[in-house]
């Protein structure tokens, strides 16, 4: 065997026997010569070039050598189950071959499959092939400006990653069909705006893109369930207000602009409360803004509940009063009622000197004759506080 082949060791060759003795002979006759050639044999490559994702591959690599002691190498730029095997082929020639067995996966898809020979000695061989892998659609996804005013137009586009391209829907998040194509345009977008997502469809499947919903901005809008409440005496306004970015809330109370006690967002709700001295204002403004514009609302005051209470209870006092006089009025006219021809008093002269009338409620007609009587009946026969038939009561009441 010749190690290290060269270009000079290319013959003829033949065989000789040499015998202890003059016992030599050689076979002149019988002469072979070494044919080289500067690259190794082209390697032959086999494999299955259009699959679908999942599929099983299997990858063939065959070489012709001469060297079966020492038979080349093969290297895969795939990971999977390899197997070898050699052939014995005529005139001092083998044949080597490599198999490759693995499952095709979308990353495979245009990639070059390569297979490299290195024979003994160092010389090296190496052919490729590009797999083209069928998958469905993956990494749908959409894109668009995230941020967009009220009343403007959005434009969207759907992208993916799939093997044959695919076509796309659009959807609304309810799953009606809303438009066919890459990209949908939204006109006139509001902060109603449902939110959408795309479909891609090719021949190996369909996938839907996660929901996306237009980030809206819009100027503040006053809410009409902001209002001013009193508990306790303690007055309390609300200023509920929805917009996007969120407002800034503030009050003007007077000639003062006033900021917010408390504010509370949620969303695109913002809550500014004020709890303050108003005094005797009647109406608060709340003003509301952010950078799309401002919006302002007037509220209204409720009366403070101490001094309700005061009226009350004042008005209750004074009603109380003009009842005892009243009462008392009528009490020294029985006593001095005469028994036998006294002239009967007029008890709308006597209403018309008091100085101060209780409220008129309602006014009665009715009129009645007096019967006389004397002092001592009074606490017999009558009850102050009762309606003894009698003109004063009745008006007293009625008037009441």
């Amino acid at each position: 065997m010749i190690e290290n082949l060269q270009q000079s060791d290319g013959g003829p060759f033949f065989f000789r026997i040499e015998l202890d003795g003059p016992n030599k002979f050689s076979y002149f006759n019988n002469k072979v010569s070494i044919s080289m050639i500067g690259e190794p044999n082209p390697t032959d490559f086999f494999v299955q070039e259009e699959v679908k994702e999942g599929q099983t591959v299997s990858a063939f690599c065959s070489v012709s050598h001469s060297c079966p002691t020492y038979p080349p190498d093969f290297h895969w730029s795939h990971s999977g189950e390899r197997h070898f095997q050699t052939q014995n082929l005529q005139n001092g020639q083998w044949k080597a071959t490599s198999t490759l067995t693995f499952h095709s996966d979308r990353t495979d898809h245009n990639k070059p499959l390569q297979c490299r020979v290195t024979y003994h000695g160092g010389k090296q061989r190496e052919t490729s092939k590009t797999i083209k892998v069928k998958y469905a659609p993956v990494n749908v996804k959409v894109e668009y400006q995230s941020d967009v005013n009220e009343g403007e137009t959005a434009h969207l586009k759907c992208s993916s990653d799939a093997n044959p391209v695919s076509s796309y829907e659009w959807h609304s998040e309810t799953g009606a069909l809303l438009n066919k194509g890459q990209t949908y345009t939204m006109s006139n977008v509001s902060r109603h705006s449902e939110a959408v997502y795309c479909t891609a469809v090719n021949e190996e499947g369909r996938v839907r893109s996660s929901t996306v919903k237009l980030n809206v901005l819009y100027a503040p809008d006053n809410e009409t369930y902001s209002k001013c409440s009193s508990y306790n005496g303690i007055v309390k306004c609300d200023c509920i207000v929805q917009s996007r970015p969120p407002s800034m809330v503030h009050f003007v109370l007077g000639d003062r602009v006033l900021q917010s006690s408390k504010v509370e967002k949620n969303g695109s709700v913002t809550t500014g409360t004020l709890q303050t001295d108003f005094g005797s204002f009647k109406f608060v403004h709340c003003l509301a803004n952010n950078t799309l514009g401002n919006a302002n609302l007037t509220l209204s005051l409720p009366a403070n509940d101490n001094m309700q209470n005061i009226f009350i209870a004042s008005g209750a006092g004074v009603i109380f009063l003009i009842i005892l006089i009243a009462i008392g009025v009528g009490t020294v006219k029985r006593c001095r009622g005469q028994s036998d021809g006294t002239p009967k008093s007029d008890l709308s002269t006597m209403r018309s000197d008091r100085p101060a009338e209780p409220p008129r409620y309602a006014q009665t007609k009715r009129k009645e004759n007096y019967e006389d009587v004397h002092c001592n009946d009074i606490y017999t026969n009558d009850s102050v506080y009762g309606n003894m038939e009698t003109d004063w009561d009745e008006s007293v009441y009625a008037n009441m």
